[in-house]
């Protein structure tokens, strides 16, 4: 796809980024388009999911996926630039007509919207200070200490899945709106455990003097592991929509390009989705039925 334009603008809600992209067109909220119409996907500052580049222009894994699935239903792409827990909000009030960030998929977020067949598998892992002075590696280490009257502050994503980790593990924790805010906790001191996505934390601020990330792990919430994936969020009443971008979702899987496409950005096979991991699995919170999956 070409890109054609890019403007910055600021609007009630924000900064927002719009991305216009060549496509053979469409129409609105459902496939088979005309030239000139478009899809407007929301994103979120995550790397290296969706985000601003230096330039202000949108960029990520799923910026791309958007770019090639959307471009191949016959749709230009715009991208707008929202705050993580407006994202559904945002979606339900027809501010946009689909979500591309890489988005958890669970059951609680499935009453709210309908997702796409699973895009990216991930794993979680943990900022701290240099030397993880707490010594902490996975959500259970922090519970832990929280549990000996440790004082140790935690933060996530408001809407984030890790908050409903934290949630269901009994922690307490800070939430923030967006992963530069978490970063920006644990560098100024004032949280001492910042959990996210492994692969984010990493391009964020793996780097980052002073800072550290634990190695990546699959949190163990209730007994089962909490084998997870993201994909792209819909409308629920969007089904004809959906079910376009499935059928081609599904043929960059089959074709293995799917890999090709996200891999430009840090992720590898390990966070392809294998073929039996699906939205309705996932929706229904069935994963004790997917723990034979090896990350």
């Amino acid at each position: 796809m070409t890109r054609t334009a890019t403007t910055l603008k600021t609007a009630a809600f924000g900064s927002i980024a719009l991305l216009a992209l060549t496509g053979c067109g469409g129409d609105d909220g459902g496939g088979d388009g005309e030239s000139g119409d478009t899809i407007t996907v929301g994103i979120a500052g995550e790397v290296p999911y969706s985000y601003l580049n230096d330039s202000g222009d949108p960029e990520g894994a799923t910026v791309a996926l958007a770019e090639r699935i959307f471009g191949d239903m016959g749709y230009d792409v715009e991208a707008e630039l929202v705050n993580w827990d407006n994202l559904i909000p945002g979606l339900n009030a027809g501010r946009y007509d689909a979500i591309s960030a890489g988005m958890s998929i669970t059951p609680e977020r499935c009453e709210e919207a309908a997702f796409a067949e699973p895009e990216i598998m991930y794993t979680t892992a943990l900022l701290v200070e240099e030397g993880n002075p707490h010594d902490v590696h996975t959500l259970d280490d922090v519970l832990e200490l929280q549990e000996n009257g440790e004082n140790i502050t935690l933060t996530t994503l408001t809407a984030g899945i890790e908050a409903d980790y934290s949630t269901r593990m009994g922690l307490e924790y800070n939430g923030v709106g967006s992963a530069d805010e978490g970063v920006e906790m644990v560098q100024g001191g004032r949280a001492d455990v910042f959990a996210l996505t492994a692969i984010s934390l990493t391009e964020m601020a793996g780097d980052v003097e002073g800072l550290e990330v634990t190695e990546g792990f699959v949190q163990e919430v209730d007994g089962v592991m909490q084998y997870g994936a993201g994909s792209t969020v819909f409308r629920q009443d969007d089904t004809e929509l959906l079910d376009e971008y499935n059928e081609h979702l599904a043929e960059l899987k089959a074709n293995d390009e799917l890999g090709t496409i996200i891999g430009e950005f840090g992720f590898t096979d390990a966070e392809v989705p294998p073929e039996d991991l699906t939205a309705e699995a996932l929706c229904a919170g069935d994963l004790e039925s997917l723990q034979d999956i090896e990350q």
